[in-house]
């Protein structure tokens, strides 16, 4: 009997299908990508048209035995990963990774859908792997792995350690830092609403609610509510005569939504069932991999991952029958609805759909998950309603005219210069007269609806010309409103709709972002972080043209050309890294290190003999940089034991070469006939870019014999403990140790380091006896800055939240410090630390740090005296009876004044009465007295 083995994904998907084709055929899962670039290097063979050097995977190593040994004993190999980029990468992995292994001929097979039909169809039209869709992988791993492998230490040098730039993410990072911008910048326009209730005059009971929709035939634009009681007045003055002057009614077809794609789905999914992306795509992959159905195994719905909304003739016949069969033949269309694809999309890809249309959501309930059920609900309805004829609907609008009496007279800026305003009310709704396809699916459960969706129903039958009484009118005060933060499926949309990200990779792109703290989720928005708005900024500011909204569009639409055969890889790379090169020069990173071999490293050496001018030792930071030394340490490495120089080195050698390409030319025309060029062009121009911003750096001044005075004195000092807060960890010996090192090594300190140096030695002051001389002698002004946390500043000892303004201690505080400490160290039981929100209080930490700066330093500011004393009150039980009668510090400065609350000299324009002056969430502004009854707002 013949053997085959078939080699897909997942193991959920192997034990799928092996149940749905028996015996006959074997079926192992690879677990994902068996090669990819290694971990730790750049893996990129820069001097050979960008080469991947490909490394087997941890999944890899542990699964090419066992495939190996499938592998011999095949009569066929089909390989039958996922049918897109990615899978036919992995495809093409494993089939130069076992073609040594056996002589079974291999086939690439691809199914949309884990049905037996359609894996029969799959195998009854074997195929090739597809090189182009291989290439346009190759290209994006291979763009990816430069950009995060190069911008990356930037962010780690600059921002924080730990950070990292994505070519794609980074631009996710941009939209969500861009909006967030715009909600702060966003200032509050205010506006009027006038709503009204008409009655005909010879049908009194008949009522009519309407909304001021023009002024004078221009959109009605009320700016304030001097304007709006104007109108009101006039509108309710003698002698208005208000009529029908406008009735219309407008048939519509309202059309169904295309079946889903990728990014369709998490959008529907997030608004409707509150779904993350990745969690979407988790559910969906276990719907798509099969489920058992109580005896039989199936996958319930098509791949998720396409961008298509082309449905298989098949399915939509079965789509139409079902239709017809459960909602009558009226609910089907009388031609098949057609949906167009985006420009990208694959057209042999179908659209995400349920393999069985006859499998419905109530009839598969049983075999699901809670979350399972969701999505194929919300899947399957999309598909039907995609299906089914249009929903027809008549949009009703009745308009009132109202002018005369004091609207004669009335002038108003919102309405024209000129005296005299009529003013145009309007109603609308929108009824349905055949609901077609939202029997089954609404956009309206989405969110997704129109303004015209929510006035659902009809108007009362007037007649055009038809008088009105005015029977109420109501004005609103409203304010234009900052536009939303986005969401999940919000970012999903909007990537999509810049040309950012392919349907693979919508759900990793907002996991990274999230899991790496740039972005917080805030119910179910996101919120950028701190450390989000300084990774972004960065690299905006860095690398403004690589991390362009528009650029990686362009960049994917070269992708998707790879794909289609239209565009070379390798000359799609050379395009870009030419670009990139100089991008990371100006922006300050080292160019990406050559990929230089043992041969084209020994050939540039022979530039360098042993009497070559090499420049003077030159003393850095830590080590000593002998240039004769580094040469002749990798020319015994290449000679004598024909190793291959790391990257590291690579990159060094690089770097050195180019610091004397422009005093020895040679070196220059050596490297262009090594393929080096390029690399050297770059590392010059970022030498030449470094040597710019060391000049531009602070200068520092020469050590004095009084600071290395102070530097000798403060070896001796018993640090505090490191501290962490966040990320960051601030570790005052490793910060001295670090300062001491660089004024022994150079014999200088810059400003900055001097004046981070003071702050040190100021925080642990009282340790330091020597501290007040050397510091007149130095002429630092001996008021100190005092910590507000106890804490202290660690490490550069300059934070600007942990500090008050600088400050001479009372004589009175000075005794109260040494009352409080003596009674903080009496307490010997502390309550255990409490959480609120976020905040954890600790009691006993706060109070032994206020003890530890006072020990170092001998002084703590009021406010920090007043929160230790009332920390203290806690614990009075343990304490001398009246001990803390009159620990209050004496306050060395009065408050800033503000402005005064309450009730002041303005009355609200909306009900007359008075105004008062109130303070909410850090904004004070002027309320209505009258509250909740009249919401008036001001600011002031």
């Amino acid at each position: 009997m013949k053997k085959n083995l078939m080699i897909v994904e997942s193991p959920a998907k192997a034990r799928t299908i092996g149940k749905l084709l028996g015996a006959g055929t074997t079926v192992l899962a690879s677990m994902g990508h068996v090669n990819d670039l290694p971990q730790r290097e750049l893996g990129v063979d820069l001097s050979h048209d960008f080469k991947p050097e490909y490394v087997l995977t941890p999944n890899g190593k542990k699964v090419m035995k066992s495939l190996k040994d499938a592998a011999k004993s095949a009569d066929t190999v089909y390989l039958a990963t996922d049918p897109d980029r990615e899978g036919e990468a992995i495809a093409w992995h494993l089939q130069n990774l076992l073609k040594g292994s056996t002589k079974a001929p291999f086939h690439r097979i691809a199914y949309h859908e884990i049905t037996r039909s359609a894996i029969d169809n799959a195998f009854a039209h074997p195929g090739q792997v597809e090189l182009p869709l291989v290439d346009a992988q190759q290209a994006r791993r291979v763009l990816d792995r430069l950009v995060g492998y190069q911008v990356s230490p930037l962010l780690w040098r600059n921002v924080e350690k730990d950070t990292s730039a994505g070519r794609v993410q980074s631009v996710a990072l941009r939209l969500i830092v861009d909006r967030e911008r715009e909600i702060n910048a966003f200032v509050p326009v205010e506006f009027w609403n006038l709503d009204a209730v008409f009655s005909p005059s010879s049908a009194p009971t008949i009522r009519l609610k309407t909304r001021l929709n023009r002024l004078n035939g221009k959109k009605a634009n009320v700016p304030d509510g001097a304007s709006a009681q104007a109108l009101e007045s006039a509108l309710q003055s003698k002698g208005v005569v208000h009529q029908v002057s406008a009735i219309t009614s407008t048939p519509r077809l309202q059309h169904p939504a295309p079946p889903f794609t990728t990014s369709t789905m998490q959008q529907a999914a997030g608004s409707a069932l509150r779904f993350g992306t990745s969690q979407t795509m988790s559910v969906a992959q276990q719907l798509y991999e099969g489920i058992d159905l109580g005896g039989t195994t199936s996958g319930l719905i098509t791949y998720m991952r396409t961008d298509s909304v082309n449905v298989a003739k098949e399915a939509q016949d079965a789509a139409l029958a079902f239709i017809s069969k459960t909602y009558g033949a009226k609910f089907v269309p009388a031609t098949p609805n057609r949906y167009r694809s985006g420009k990208s999309a694959q057209e042999a890809h179908e659209a995400i759909r349920p393999t069985n249309v006859e499998r419905t959501p109530d009839s598969v309930a049983p075999y699901l998950t809670a979350q399972q059920l969701k999505l194929y609900k919300l899947i399957w309805t999309r598909f039907v309603a995609s299906q089914m004829a249009s929903a027809k609907q008549v949009d009703h609008a009745i308009e009132i005219s109202s002018q005369g009496g004091d609207l004669k007279t009335l002038s108003l800026a919102c309405a024209g210069k000129t005296p005299g305003v009529e003013c145009t009310f309007r109603a609308a709704a929108r009824e349905t007269t055949f609901p077609g396809y939202l029997t089954v699916y609404s956009m309206k459960d989405l969110g997704q609806e129109d303004e015209m969706d929510n006035l659902t129903g009809s108007l009362p039958e007037l007649t055009e010309g038809a008088l009105c009484i005015l029977q109420d009118l109501k004005k609103e005060q409203c304010f234009t409103q900052p536009p939303n933060r986005y969401s999940e499926a919000a970012l999903v949309k909007a990537l999509e709709a810049n040309g950012v990200g392919r349907p693979s990779t919508f759900a990793s792109i907002v996991k990274t972002i999230l899991d790496r703290k740039y972005v917080e989720k805030e119910k179910s928005s996101l919120r950028p972080t701190e450390l989000g708005f300084r990774v972004n900024d960065f690299l905006v500011a860095q690398f403004p043209e690589l991390f362009d909204v528009g650029f990686t569009a362009q960049m994917e639409g070269e992708l998707d050309a790879i794909e289609e055969g239209q565009v070379n890889w390798v000359a799609m790379l050379h395009e870009f890294y030419d670009k990139f090169q100089k991008w990371l020069a100006s922006g300050g990173a080292r160019p990406t290190p050559a990929s230089l071999t043992a041969e084209a490293m020994d050939e540039l050496l022979k530039c360098f003999p042993d009497e070559f001018p090499f420049d003077p030792p030159m003393a850095g930071a830590r080590r000593i940089y002998n240039d004769a030394t580094f040469v002749q340490n990798l020319r015994k490495r290449i000679e004598e034991k024909g190793e291959k120089p790391n990257e590291r080195q690579a990159a060094a050698f690089l770097g050195m070469v180019a610091r004397y390409a422009s005093r020895h030319p040679e070196l220059v025309s050596k490297a262009e006939a090594l393929g080096l060029g390029t690399q050297l062009q770059a590392q010059i121009a970022a030498n030449s870019a470094a040597e710019e911003r060391r000049q531009s750096a602070p200068e520092k001044l020469a050590l004095e014999p009084e600071l290395q005075e102070l530097i000798n004195a403060m070896k001796k000092l018993e640090f505090e403990a490191p501290v962490t807060r966040g990320k960051r960890t601030y570790d005052d010996g490793k910060f001295y140790r670090s300062l001491a090192r660089q004024a022994t090594t150079s014999q200088a300190l810059s400003e900055p380091q001097r004046e981070a140096l003071k702050k040190l030695a100021q925080k642990y002051a009282r340790k330091l006896p020597c501290l007040p001389e050397i510091a007149a002698k130095l002429g630092w002004n001996t008021a100190e800055t005092v910590g507000e946390t106890g804490e202290g500043a660690t490490g550069a000892a300059a934070s600007s939240e942990a500090t008050v303004q600088p400050e001479a201690i009372s004589p009175e505080n000075a005794a109260l410090c040494e009352k409080l400490i003596a009674l903080t160290k009496q307490v010997t039981e502390w309550n255990p630390p409490t959480t609120r929100g976020r905040r954890v209080f600790d009691d006993k930490k706060f109070a032994m740090s206020l003890v530890e700066q006072y020990e170092n330093r001998g002084v703590l500011s009021p406010r920090q005296l007043d929160a230790l004393a009332k920390t203290l009150g806690r614990y009075a039980s343990q304490l001398p009876e009246g001990s803390l009668d009159g620990a209050a510090p004496v306050e060395t400065a009065p408050a800033a004044p503000t402005a005064p609350l309450g009730v002041v000299d303005e009355v609200c324009p909306k009900c007359g009465q008075p105004l008062k002056r109130i303070s909410f969430r850090g904004r004070t502004f002027l309320g209505c007295t009258g509250y909740p009854k009249c919401k008036f707002t001001k600011r002031g």
